[in-house]
């Protein structure tokens, strides 16, 4: 058995006496901690030791004191296994998101799909990165505000008659302390907004930039491994 250490908060303690009769690990979750929903729970190679995937999280679960734990699980080669394990299962529902209602930018053969935040440092990096690649690559762009400028530059590209122009200028920072960003409350637009939240809750965003090219996932910008999957 690989030798594992959890680097994290113990965020719940012994939320009541251990149950007399034998019960399944799920059958205790859910009983010592009903507020906590999850979407899958399997046993970890750390003995006791039960990942628990809540649809945008991993946490642990040891049944053995009935206790949660927040954090990363890193083997004794320096792999981090709940950042690996997080990635695959993001990967597969990003492999089935449907792209109709993203902000489709390009005309390349080679698809990517992003989810960014638009004051984002490193998305406004791969913005420019991207730019210069409108006919190698094709962008199916997400939006992820992190906060209300950020969510007020996002409407107004999508009440924008010409939506790539006015991406192109709020991501280069020229709508910047702007106060005419068009807000309006566009049905169309409106539905975009709407469509983009579910997305992103859907596939568990919770940072940006994120990428997704040819079937692999790429946090943050990592430019080395970016251009070597448009190579490839």
């Amino acid at each position: 058995m690989k030798k594992l250490w959890l680097a994290g908060a113990l965020i719940l303690l012994f939320s009541g006496c251990p149950p007399a009769h034998k019960t399944s690990p799920e059958e205790q979750f859910k009983k010592s901690f009903p507020q906590h929903s999850y979407e899958t729970m399997k046993q970890t190679s750390a003995r006791g030791v039960y990942e628990v995937y809540n649809g945008s999280q991993i946490y642990y679960y040891l049944p053995d004191g009935d206790m949660l734990f927040v954090g990363s699980m890193i083997s004794k080669d320096g792999t981090n296994l709940t950042q690996e394990s997080t990635g695959k299962k993001m990967t597969s529902k990003m492999a089935g998101l449907s792209l109709d209602k993203a902000l489709k930018i390009g005309e390349g053969k080679t698809s990517v799909v992003e989810f960014i935040d638009p004051n984002c440092h490193y998305c406004r990096q791969s913005h420019a990165f991207f730019a210069g690649r409108k006919k190698e690559v094709t962008l199916y762009v997400f939006f992820y505000p992190l906060s209300r400028d950020a969510e007020d530059k996002i409407r107004h590209i999508f009440c924008a008659a010409d939506k790539a122009e006015e991406y192109g200028k709020v991501l280069s920072g020229k709508l910047d302390g702007k106060d005419q960003l068009n807000l309006c409350t566009d049905r169309n637009a409106e539905d975009r907004i709407k469509a983009h939240r579910e997305a992103s809750a859907k596939i568990g965003v919770r940072a940006t930039p994120m990428f997704f090219i040819k079937g692999r996932l790429v946090t943050g910008f990592d430019r080395p491994v970016i251009e070597a999957l448009l190579k490839d």
